[in-house]
C-alpha cells in the first residue's frame, strides 16, 4: 500500500519549532549556523555522485542521522549513484544540504540537494527507520543540534564499554584510514572517546561504517567532533 505523509514540524522540548526561529536558534544556543535559514519545508534530500559499490541505505542512514531523524531511505535503481533520503522535518534536512554538500565519502564528492519529491513513497525498494532507536533526535535534541557540523577529521565515540582501551578503538577503526592520536575518557561515569584521523573523508568512512556496530558488549555511537586537536 502507498502511504504518503506530510512533512511535519520537528518538535523540541514539547514545543512546535518549525517557523519559530527565536526557537530553533535556542536549541543552537543561541543563533542558527551561517546559511540556515530554519524556514525550510521540504523534507526529502536528493543525494547523488554516490560510490554505488560501497554505499547503502545504512551507511546513508548513519551519515544522515547527523542531522535529525530519518523516516526512509531509497537508492534509485534506474540510477545506482543517487538516492533519497527523507528527514524527520524541513529543518532537519535543510541542515543536511547545508553540512553535507560537498563531502567526500568513498573517493565521491557528495551532491545534497532538496528533492522536487516531498516525500518517499513506501514501497518493496525503500528502507524505513522511523521506528529506528538509532535515530539520534528522539532524545536530547537540543543538545544534538548543537553538535550539528560538516565533517571533520575528529570522531567522538560514547556508549563505549566500560572497560575499552585505546587499542580495541584503535584496531576497530584503523582500516579507515591512518590514526593521529586516541584520547580515552569518562564523562558522567561514561567511557567514550575521540579519534582523529588524517583528513575529513576517513573520518567520514570511519563512521558510516562504524557507527551502531558493536565493540566488546556495547553498540557504539559515532558522531563528527568539532574539536582541532586531542
Amino acid at each position: 500500500m502507498e502511504m504518503q505523509e506530510a512533512c511535519m514540524p520537528f518538535k523540541l522540548q514539547g514545543t512546535e519549532q518549525m517557523g519559530d526561529p527565536a526557537a530553533i536558534a535556542a536549541a543552537f544556543g543561541g543563533g542558527l549556523p551561517p546559511g540556515i535559514s530554519g524556514t525550510n519545508d521540504r523534507c526529502t534530500v536528493l543525494v547523488s555522485n554516490l560510490n554505488p559499490d560501497r554505499v547503502d541505505e545504512d551507511k546513508l542512514f548513519n551519515l544522515f542521522s547527523i542531522y535529525g531523524n530519518i523516516v526512509r531511505i531509497k537508492l534509485l535503481r534506474n540510477k545506482p549513484d543517487h538516492a533519497l533520503v527523507q528527514m524527520g522535518d524541513g529543518f532537519q534536512a535543510e541542515l543536511a544540504v547545508h553540512f553535507l554538500k560537498g563531502a567526500m565519502l568513498f573517493g565521491k564528492r557528495l551532491e545534497v540537494n532538496f528533492s522536487k519529491h516531498a516525500t518517499i513513497t513506501t514501497g518493496a525498494d525503500t528502507h524505513e527507520y522511523s521506528n529506528s532507536n538509532l535515530n539520534r533526535f528522539n532524545r536530547n535534541a537540543a543538545k544534538n543540534y548543537r553538535y550539528c557540523c560538516s565533517p571533520t577529521k575528529m570522531i567522538h565515540l560514547s556508549t563505549l564499554p566500560q572497560d575499552v582501551t585505546e587499542e580495541e578503538i584503535v584496531s576497530h577503526l584503523e582500516e579507515h584510514g591512518p590514526i593521529v592520536n586516541t584520547k580515552l575518557f569518562e564523562m558522567n561515569g561514561k567511557k567514550q572517546a575521540l579519534v582523529l584521523f588524517e583528513n575529513e573523508e576517513q573520518a567520514t568512512e570511519a563512521l558510516v561504517c562504524k557507527h551502531a556496530t558493536s565493540l566488546g558488549d556495547a553498540i557504539i555511537r559515532i558522531s563528527f567532533s568539532q574539536l582541532q586537536t586531542i
